[in-house]
């Protein structure tokens, strides 16, 4: 048996490890090599954070190889435009100084940005199997009210959760809301687009969302498939808590373990409810990045937000899969059901 008919006969077994393959490898770095330039080990970082959307793209080509059309001058001004935005976005973000990068930081800007342009135009790619998948990126034409889940849910979730440690700890709500200007407000749509393109959202949702969701819809409720994700995702950040990208070491990846399980619920939701559109899941996605990255919890109000934020969002999950009565399987013919 060929190495091509073992993948295509075990997909979801070659994605998985090939995701995990690919970004622990980056995510081990910093700590194996004793990495110190945060900037350098942020960019590095972003690269394996790519890891699920390399693994879906490379699986996908092999699965259905078979040569398109392509518009080669429409998918290269994509990928050109999307290129220039992209290192705008990073540059702006990190405040990098043009005139005093080093090559290394350079080299590390253009790799993520190129990973994200290729991603972006990539529903005019050459290859059937990898052309399906980006396509995905491009359902767009899907109910106002899931743009509006997609966009406010999280930071709703938060902002309830900020209030009740505002009214439990006697603290004036004032003082944990950011004043809003201008300045902010071009600050957040530089975060935006930063976190939404380079860190995470973007390159997971192509995997995680693109490829293994929809493969596990096919051979199981979507509640027994999200699970199966949820705790295979929630393992994959693991060597950012222990290399010290994020905050708490292991207590922290613990603490994961209590919010990121019932969070991915919400994810399949999202999902199931827009024709499976990485769009509105990439959406969902930077949401929940940037309120984690912009927002200032106060310290002595953290124990209560962090114990009312756990509550909600897994009550949240609850509701979505009786709701949705998640353990009866989707009809195969769901557009968020892959057939083999």
């Amino acid at each position: 048996m060929s190495i091509s008919e073992m993948i295509k006969n075990n997909q979801l077994k070659s994605y998985f490890i090939l995701t995990f393959l690919i970004t622990w490898s980056f995510f081990f770095l910093p700590f194996i090599f004793s990495l110190t330039d945060s900037m350098f080990n942020l960019l590095l970082m972003a690269i394996g954070g790519s890891g699920p959307a390399f693994a879906a793209i490379i699986i996908s080509g092999v699965i259905k190889p078979q040569k398109l059309e392509t518009q080669n001058l429409k998918r290269w001004i994509s990928f050109l435009i999307a290129l220039v935005l992209v290192v705008f976005l990073i540059v702006s973000y990190l405040h990098i100084a043009l005139n005093s990068i080093s090559i290394p930081i350079f080299i590390l800007i253009l790799i993520n940005a190129a990973i994200a342009a290729y991603i972006i135009s990539g529903g005019l790619a050459g290859h059937k199997g990898i052309r399906e998948l980006l396509s995905k990126l491009y359902i767009w034409k899907v109910d106002l009210k899931w743009y509006v889940i997609a966009l406010l849910l999280y930071p709703a979730i938060n902002f309830i959760s900020l209030l009740i440690g505002s009214m439990v700890t006697g603290i004036s709500f004032n003082e944990i809301w950011p004043q809003l200007s201008l300045d902010a407000l071009f600050w957040f749509i530089i975060s935006c687009g930063f976190i939404g393109l380079v860190r995470g959202p973007l390159r997971e949702e192509i995997g995680w969302r693109g490829f293994a969701l929809p493969r596990l819809q096919y051979l199981y409720s979507p509640l027994v498939g999200t699970l199966i994700l949820a705790l295979i995702w929630t393992f994959w950040h693991l060597p950012l808590h222990i290399n010290g990208i994020y905050p708490g070491g292991i207590e922290g990846f613990y603490s994961r373990c209590t919010w990121n399980i019932g969070i991915t619920f919400l994810f399949t939701w999202i999902y199931n409810h827009s024709r499976g559109s990485l769009l509105l899941t990439t959406i969902f996605h930077t949401s929940i990045n940037t309120t984690g990255t912009l927002l200032i919890i106060p310290s002595n109000i953290s124990g209560i937000w962090g114990l009312a934020f756990i509550a909600f969002i897994n009550i949240a999950a609850i509701l979505v899969i009786v709701g949705d009565k998640m353990w009866q399987k989707l009809p195969e013919k769901s557009e968020a059901v892959y057939n083999y």
